[in-house]
């Protein structure tokens, strides 16, 4: 056994210990513990995706920016890392979350905004690589420049219906998350975000999703999971009451539909799954 192996399994048991739980039990009501992101490289999944060409492949990526933290990486369900891709020829400054949509792409989520400073986001396109490649690069195809309607906020999610991009305010002291959009077109100009929708959430959001079918939209936030049903239309969500389940002091980041429910990584390298039957495409 290498040293890296073995300093993933000591890490694994202290977590497992921490949470007095193994993968397969269920730590929370509606809350399963799948399993735990065995490479060490993985120090903070921000953001996950279900590849929609390959089985049991899930993309995500660490929280943050510079060479070390912009790589792609593979995984399946029990945590192993199948894949890695470096991001080249861009610099990313916080790359908070993953989109994708129907049509083999991926989308990078350079939208972290801490303390307000940065006075523009950006999301990037790529292709969806081919994971059984094992290694390789990639760069991004097409940038958006996003700029905020008003004063700058933070972000942390991202997720992508139809020909529209959307990322969703991460606030505090109980205000009401935002949802804005943008428009997913050729341009080399900034794109003002469009606010579509204020949610009820006060918990601070931190991932997001939307089914393939744009049936459901799903967040994440500091205090657990929540699901709208939408139908198609973002807007909805305004006036909609989620489902909510409760996940507290796990640092849930990332998010994304799977079959049985919500798949959820959290900054501790766990894998869980949100099985409450409104997560689920009925």
């Amino acid at each position: 056994m290498t040293r890296s192996q073995t300093k993933t399994l000591l890490l694994a048991s202290l977590l497992a210990a921490s949470l007095n739980a193994e993968p397969g039990q269920e730590i929370a009501p509606g809350v399963r513990l799948v399993a735990y992101i065995r490479d060490p490289r993985i120090k903070e999944s921000s953001g996950v995706v279900a590849s929609r060409r390959y089985t049991d492949v899930f993309w995500t990526h660490n929280d943050g920016g510079g060479p070390k933290k912009q790589v792609l990486y593979a995984i399946d369900r029990k945590g192993n890392t199948r894949a890695s891709f470096s991001v080249i020829d861009v610099t990313l400054h916080d790359w908070e979350d993953i989109a994708i949509d129907n049509a083999g792409h991926l989308f990078i989520g350079d939208i972290g905004n801490n303390n307000a400073k940065r006075k523009t986001l950006a999301v990037y396109e790529i292709d969806e690589p081919n994971p059984q490649a094992g290694t390789g690069s990639i760069a991004p195809k097409r940038l958006w420049k996003l700029k905020f309607p008003g004063a700058p906020f933070d972000c942390e999610s991202l997720f992508v219906w139809k020909d529209q991009g959307y990322v969703v305010s991460k606030v505090f002291d109980k205000a009401r998350a935002q949802i804005f959009r943008f428009p997913l077109k050729e341009t080399n100009r900034p794109l003002t975000l469009e606010l579509v929708a204020t949610t009820k959430i006060e918990s601070p959001v931190t991932g997001a999703d939307i089914s393939a079918d744009g049936t459901l939209l799903g967040l994440v936030a500091k205090n657990g999971a929540y699901v709208f049903r939408i139908d198609g239309d973002v807007t909805r969500v305004s006036n909609a009451n989620p489902h909510h389940t409760k996940l507290e002091n796990q640092h849930i980041e990332g998010c994304c539909f799977v079959p049985e429910g919500l798949l959820v990584t959290s900054e501790r390298r766990m894998i869980f799954l949100f099985t409450d039957p409104a997560f689920r495409r009925q």
